[in-house]
């Protein structure tokens, strides 16, 4: 519409230019600057009328995106990428179909006991290049806010509503699959492909994670007097068990235990170096013959 407004101010004021020279031409002191007036408004005419043109009717298209083409406010066609020409009363708007990259900071969801849970999460989507033009024509350029942020949010909250809250953290993955899932369903009839979608944190109000620390807090220092409880009884085994063993071992040694041994033990622990012995009367106590070596006689 722009250019048709321009080119249609041109001509009015190239046939103002040319009637004033005309004009100026009927009168002999002016004859000639009336001459150049009309010419020259005839080729300014022509030089403003091929640029203005030329720079409505070629454009350059980005590699990744498309082309729409507009004619007085109607989507009439689309282009691909690189350079293209179009009729200079058409205009050409350009649309992303690379895989972009939209993230949710804080998405307000509840739990089966509603319990508030706070989702940060990132959506990877990518539009059809074939069906852009319906995409703008039927929703419009600003199709994702239109389409895209309300149901991320209401899935989410489909989803977590059917876990209690401390199930949320191990079905942390199946809520991603299910959210998901619906997206590509949901999106699909508008040629927007959902490639993704990243769950970057979960969490819950203050209190709720005061809560769960203080119990888990507790928990841990039960476990703790649990384990210190387990460790003292663990020694008082040990302790038996070692007198138990020497009990035994002590009975073992008292029935084995006779004259002859005893003798015998306390000859083995003799210094090899003693020289006499003094024994009580009448006793029974037998020495080795080799205990004080060989006797010499004089």
């Amino acid at each position: 519409m722009g250019y048709i407004i321009v080119i249609l101010l041109l001509m009015v004021a190239t046939a103002a230019g040319w009637f004033a020279g005309g004009a100026m031409e009927k009168q002999p002191s002016s004859a000639a600057t009336g001459r150049l007036v009309r010419y020259g408004s005839i080729a300014v005419f022509v030089v403003v009328f091929l640029v203005a043109t030329g720079y409505r009717s070629f454009h350059s298209v980005a590699a990744g995106r498309v082309g729409v083409l507009y004619q007085f406010g109607n989507i009439v066609g689309q282009t691909d990428a690189g350079l293209v020409a179009i009729a200079p009363w058409k205009e050409l708007r350009q649309a992303n179909v690379q895989v972009q990259r939209a993230s949710f900071d804080q998405l307000d969801s509840f739990t089966s006991e509603t319990q508030d849970v706070f989702i940060k999460a990132t959506i990877n989507y990518q539009v059809s290049p074939k069906d852009i033009q319906r995409l703008y024509r039927t929703v419009g350029p600003d199709y994702f806010e239109k389409l895209v942020p309300n149901r991320v949010n209401q899935f989410f909250k489909d989803e977590t509503v059917k876990y209690t809250a401390v199930e949320i953290a191990p079905n942390r993955d199946q809520i991603r699959i299910d959210v998901l899932g619906r997206l590509k369903t949901e999106l699909s009839p508008y040629s927007i492909q959902v490639d993704d979608l990243l769950i970057d944190s979960i969490s819950f109000s203050r209190a709720f994670t005061k809560a769960i620390e203080d119990k888990q807090i507790a928990t841990q220092e039960a476990q703790a007097a649990q384990n210190r409880v387990k460790t003292a009884e663990y020694q008082a085994q040990q302790i038996i068990k070692t007198a138990q063993g020497q009990a035994e071992a002590n009975r073992l040694k008292r029935q084995t235990l006779t004259p002859l041994l005893v003798q015998q033990n306390a000859i083995d622990k003799l210094n090899p170096n003693v020289q006499v012995i003094l024994l009580p009367s009448n006793s029974n106590f037998l020495l080795p013959s080799n205990l004080f070596g060989k006797s010499t006689t004089p």
